[in-house]
């Protein structure tokens, strides 16, 4: 335990989009006189190819505890191994250096699966959030899974997921089903207006889509001829809608979705951003005609901004999703379907009544109590053991 009772809680970030996701819960954390927070910022947030956000971080008032650069190199799998390693090799030097009470992570990233073994082999209690989940069509599967396997706490989103997290031999006190901080922050988070997007980010006042996709690591169509199947769809619509591009996130052959999607909206004047803000992201969600893509946020956020969603793909297979998700094939004509089905007079009547099925009332409130009674008890020093289901 640190010393006068104070909690030593470290949360490392790597990405906008779970940075994003647990704001609100940092925020809390740097507030309570009990802990003494730390947060410690790697990966995209360090690279200006993903929009050095770490300014973002810090324009909202968050002081950064470490700044701990990788190279990220997303041409092929050895090049994304090759930050995995030095991940693993920084987080050790930190955390022989650096003790804390509690560490959390948050969901599936090939560098948290660094951070979270850095993490144990220290001994240093680990949170992981998001546990529990499914996505069939990503290396993301099985990362998740073995950050499971290393965190003492889990917070999951929907209660089959933390059904999963005790299937995988965690015992059952020490996973907590707190609904998913996102689908809360859609509803929670000061939301910029319309106009002042149209002001500061130039996007159109005219209706668009919002247009998010990530690379399929564990498929075997080729990540050009699912960008191309997409745009193609998009080509039948761009006479009507606008459309929002937000850059892919650092995965395996990221690279060539960011140069292909570049290309494609310049040559058609379409809004392109390597990276926004949590907030202005959820705004632009809120005022499009819907998400089109295959990013978790489709499933999570997107229904408690009362907007539907094309899913694309299976980078997002075997996720909880609401009635409010439209899944599709990667090809045009599957896609182009999945749109028409999205605008379409019956799909618009039912969306205002369909349920978020991550929506939990005070998620982040909840994850925010279970920690902190994490951090206060004893069970987190002691080791970990199987629990084995009865037969």
């Amino acid at each position: 335990m640190s010393e006068y009772g104070v909690k030593k809680i470290a949360y490392v970030t790597g990405s906008r989009a779970e940075y994003g996701i647990v704001k609100r819960l940092l925020k809390k954390f740097q507030q309570d006189p009990e802990v003494e927070f730390s947060l410690l910022v790697t990966a995209m947030h360090l690279d200006p190819q993903y929009g050095n956000t770490v300014q973002v971080i810090e324009n909202d008032g968050f002081s950064v505890s470490a700044r701990i650069p990788l190279t990220l190199d997303s041409r092929n799998n050895a090049t994304i191994i090759h930050s995995m390693a030095e991940c693993l090799d920084q987080f050790g030097q930190h955390f022989q250096q650096h003790h804390y009470d509690v560490v959390i992570v948050l969901g599936d990233r090939y560098e948290m699966l660094a951070v979270a073994t850095a993490a144990a082999m220290h001994n240093i209690p680990l949170v992981h959030l998001h546990g529990g989940e499914q996505t069939l069509g990503n290396y993301d599967e099985f990362i998740r899974h073995c950050i499971t396997k290393m965190a003492k706490l889990h917070l999951t989103a929907t209660e089959s997921y933390r059904q999963r997290v005790i299937q995988l031999g965690e015992s059952p006190e020490t996973v907590v089903n707190v609904g998913s901080l996102g689908a809360e922050n859609s509803l929670s988070l000061v939301l910029p207006s319309k106009e002042t997007l149209v002001a500061t980010l130039g996007i159109p006042e005219t209706p668009y889509f919002m247009v998010v996709f990530h690379p399929e690591t564990l498929t075997e169509q080729p990540v050009l001829q699912q960008v191309e199947a997409l745009l193609s769809a998009l080509d039948h619509f761009k006479d009507r809608y606008q459309f929002v591009f937000i850059g892919s996130n650092s995965d395996t052959n990221a690279d060539q979705i960011f140069t292909r999607f570049q290309r494609y909206t310049a040559e058609n004047h379409f809004a392109f951003f390597t990276s926004v803000k949590p907030e202005e992201y959820l705004a632009l969600i809120k005022y499009s005609q819907g998400l089109i893509g295959n990013s978790s946020s489709g499933l999570l956020e997107a229904p408690s901004c009362g907007v539907g969603t094309v899913n694309i793909g299976n980078r997002q297979e075997g996720r909880v999703r609401g009635e409010s998700v439209i899944d599709v094939e990667t090809n045009c004509d599957a896609i182009c379907q999945g749109i028409q089905t999205l605008m379409s007079a019956e799909f618009q009547q039912r969306l205002p009544k369909m349920v978020n099925p991550y929506y939990q009332a005070n998620a982040m409130e909840k994850a925010y109590q279970a920690i902190m009674a994490f951090a206060r008890g004893s069970e987190k020093d002691c080791p970990k053991g199987f629990y084995d289901l009865k037969s």
